[in-house]
């Protein structure tokens, strides 16, 4: 069985997206078998990259319109050697985005039903590493991913905001499920990151601490940096954080 990774951020604005993709190419230049979901429902994202189009949504998967199979692409180009990519994205229309928002309890229950369908299918399929790029905050969907995933990255940054909203998801919804998780403290200082050692009522494990470069989000949206730029802080982060996701799950399994 292949491995599901959530990435999810307490709040907006975290580059949450920026390491998804990047993480997704990581795995992929590592020989594996990846797929990327955008699971952010309310806000998807993904599509606006370099990415080929699709003709089903997310949105469709869920609502049983269509199967997964039917709604990811694999993307064709020689970056992603010696693995394979595929991405899925969610429908940004704003019809689209206002009919998920009107969701109830009831869809909620059976779309974790049908996540968890996806990943059987995708694995089954043969893919390896599955990253689910989720909405921030406790949205039901976002939670119905973290869920579903065998591990959850939470992309964070330094300030108080995020660090307190980041406290309470941990206590609030990571350990109660019992998830292993791990933290991205991204947009740092250089010469003093924020350590978060002490700041919930657990340990909190520290993937990595990524300095605040301009570039990063200069550069993000036209390429992927672990691929065109892997000496980068910012791509020495990911590749790190793969190494140490990688030795949890062993653990684990």
């Amino acid at each position: 069985m292949g491995k599901s990774i959530a990435v999810h951020s307490s709040k907006g604005g975290s580059g949450k997206t920026s390491f998804s993709i990047n993480l997704a190419f990581a795995y992929a230049s590592a020989g594996k078998s990846v797929c990327l979901l955008d699971a952010d429902l309310k806000a998807p994202s993904v599509f606006n990259y370099m990415f080929p189009d699709s003709d089903c949504w997310l949105n469709d998967v869920l609502d049983g319109k269509c199967g997964i199979m039917d709604a990811i692409v694999e993307v064709v180009d020689d970056s992603v050697a010696p693995g394979k990519l595929c991405v899925g994205y969610c429908n940004p229309d704003i019809d689209a985005v206002r009919e998920i928002s009107g969701k109830d309890r009831k869809w909620q229950s059976k779309a974790l039903k049908i996540i968890m369908g996806i990943k059987n299918d995708l694995f089954s399929s043969g893919i390896d590493v599955l990253i689910i790029d989720t909405g921030p905050g406790v949205d039901f969907t976002s939670v119905n991913a973290i869920a579903a995933a065998d591990y959850v990255i939470m992309v964070t940054r330094p300030d108080r905001s995020h660090q307190k909203y980041m406290e309470q998801i941990i206590d609030g919804i990571y350990i109660p499920l019992d998830k292993d998780y791990g933290v991205i403290m991204n947009k740092c200082h250089e010469k003093d990151p924020i350590s978060i050692s002490g700041m919930t009522n657990s340990e909190v494990p520290l993937l990595a601490s990524i300095p605040c470069l301009c570039d990063i989000a200069l550069r993000g949206d036209s390429e992927v940096l672990v691929v065109t730029d892997p000496e980068n802080p910012f791509s020495k982060a990911v590749f790190t954080v793969v190494k140490n996701i990688e030795e949890c799950l062993s653990l684990s399994d």
